[in-house]
Order: structure tokens, then sequence, then C-alpha cells
């Protein structure tokens, strides 16, 4: 994924860095964010967050900026079976309810389909009504339903995937 810094109206998106680990493990660690991701452990530690910003796993995110201070990552990552371009994202709790997410993802996704992406995918908890309402203002369409493991739950849970 390209390491271009994209620019909205409120927000920069740029690469992750080594200096943004204390600012998403202060972040995502709280249970009403990480409980509709599937991938991160629970509880999430600094060291979790080191590891996620050096290494290959945070290769397709970006940190989304506010006024100078990460609030959320928002990625492009490649599903680990279909090898096909995933969006996925988390937003802090004090930043929700504001659109930052809706802009954020809609510039990460503009500039996917300006660079040759051809099909992307996402996907939500169905009982998660703020990223349903996130995806469908991107434009993206109910697909199939699916079980994957939410590792901060500790249990195989259904996801609504979709597809734009």
């Amino acid at each position: 994924m390209s390491r271009r810094v994209l620019q909205t109206k409120r927000l920069k998106l740029r690469p992750l860095e080594p200096r943004d680990a204390t600012d998403i493990a202060r972040l995502i660690n709280e249970w009403q964010v990480i409980r509709w991701l599937t991938s991160p452990p629970w509880p999430y530690a600094f060291s979790d967050a080191e590891w996620f910003v050096s290494g290959d796993a945070s290769e397709g995110s970006r940190a989304i900026v506010l006024d100078g201070r990460l609030v959320g990552v928002v990625g492009l990552d490649r599903h680990q079976r279909t090898g096909l371009r995933e969006l996925g994202y988390w937003l802090g709790r004090p930043f929700w309810g504001q659109g930052l997410m809706t802009e954020a993802a809609n510039a990460l996704v503009a500039d996917f389909f300006k660079h040759a992406g051809q099909e992307l995918w996402s996907g939500y908890f169905p009982a998660n009504a703020a990223s349903r309402n996130v995806l469908a203002k991107l434009g993206f369409q109910p697909s199939h339903r699916e079980t994957a493991q939410s590792r901060p739950l500790g249990r195989p849970v259904e996801l609504q995937k979709v597809i734009l």
C-alpha cells in the first residue's frame, strides 16, 4: 500500500509510526471500542500496540489524526483467506458521533479506487449500527454472513459482509 498522506477537511490519514503506540493502546483498550473488532487481543497491552505499528500487521493501516493527535485507525488489508482487500477501522470512544470515521473511510476508499482498486470488502457485527451506517454511507452493499473468531470476545461471532 502506498505511503501517501491523505488530507480531508478535518483529518490527516498517515502511515502509522512507532510514536502512535501509546495513543493506540490507550484508545483501543476500552471495551466499548474493542468489543466490535475481531483481531485485537483483550486486554490490549502497550506491547500489542508496539507490535502492531512496527510490523507487517499495520502495512495497510493509517493513523486518523485530528488536530495533531491520533483518534483511531483505518486500513485496507488483504484478507488472509481470500487475498481480497478489506476495509477495517476503529475510532476512540471520545470521538464517536462526529462523522470522523465516515470522513476518514471515504478518503481511503476513494484513494483505493483512484489507484486501481476494483473490489473492496468490509464487515460488521449485525448489532453494530454505527459501523453499519458508516459502510452504508460509503455505498457498501450486503453480500453474505459469515462466522469469524473474535479474540476480544473469545468466541466465534457472526459478521455481515459487505462489498463495494
